[in-house]
């Protein structure tokens, strides 16, 4: 919960995330930059309004979404190594919120006591891009993402791992694949849910395309929402993509002290009143 920032020069600021909950807003900068005063400090902060708002949403949509199934005409029947057929059925709970459904009959031998019976589907979004596909493959990555041991007939981890904007691909590996689907969800928080890293790309690029964008004018409640709201994220410090959120700007607590007086009022384009450094 608690970052180093390099400030100009080589000094480097803590800041906690705590201390989003605590910080008073300056003002609007560009119309994409929020400028942030740290109590706790003195510190000047300036924040990406789009990075912010993006990782929360990222962070949400990898927590909360359930995956839509699309059933299969016949029941597909799998053929899976002794460890990825006990991790299928001791982790169901998981491969049905990511979309996958399975019929278990027991009377039938070992690695073949499964049959795929739906599997992931998402469409385009309506917005003109390539649906996510999903295929009996993935069935193998989610097993190896949970700590499955040996290959099977659905080629294990690899099949999993497309990350362009429709899951295909494996030159566009990106900061969202590599951190929140290599650690397994841990690094959204407790009860977070392991993700495909085609199903970690998409989220990426949903949350991106539903957050505010630059060139967009906020309220100070606005402002207030997006700063607060970083208290509550696990990993506020860089959008899914692997830009920062925030810079530090400058040390105010020695200039404030000497001069009162330092802030002047600024009118918002909403008429709510905030404060802005000379």
């Amino acid at each position: 919960g608690k970052k180093k920032i390099e400030s100009e020069g080589s000094n480097k600021v803590s800041l906690t995330k705590a201390d989003f909950g605590k910080m008073e807003i300056v003002g609007q900068f560009n119309l994409g930059f929020i400028l942030a005063r740290d109590h706790r400090n003195q510190n000047l902060w300036i924040l990406d309004q789009h990075g912010c708002d993006e990782i929360k949403n990222f962070e949400r949509l990898i927590r909360e979404t359930k995956i839509h199934e699309q059933r299969l005409i016949a029941p597909l029947q799998l053929e899976l190594s002794p460890s990825e057929e006990d991790c299928v059925i001791e982790n169901m709970e998981i491969f049905e919120v990511n979309g996958f459904r399975f019929a278990f009959d027991e009377t039938k031998p070992p690695r073949q006591r499964l049959s795929l019976t739906a599997l992931p589907h998402s469409g385009s979004g309506g917005d003109g891009r390539t649906a996510v596909q999903f295929g009996v493959d993935d069935v193998g990555a989610l097993c190896g993402m949970l700590g499955a041991d040996g290959a099977s007939s659905v080629m294990g981890y690899g099949a999993g791992t497309g990350t362009g904007a429709d899951g295909s691909g494996m030159g566009g590996m990106n900061h969202a694949v590599k951190r929140y689907a290599g650690a397994g969800g841990r690094n959204v928080g407790k009860g977070a849910i392991v993700r495909l890293p085609k199903a970690v790309a998409m989220f990426a690029s949903r949350a991106c395309r539903h957050s505010i964008m630059i060139g967009t004018a906020l309220s100070e409640k606005q402002m207030v929402d997006v700063v607060e709201g970083m208290e509550a994220v696990e990993q506020p410090w860089n959008c899914p993509h692997g830009r920062p959120t925030m810079r530090h700007v400058s040390e105010l607590g020695s200039v404030l002290e000497d001069d009162e007086e330092i802030f002047q009022d600024v009118w918002l384009p909403s008429g709510e009143q905030s404060f802005s450094q000379r």
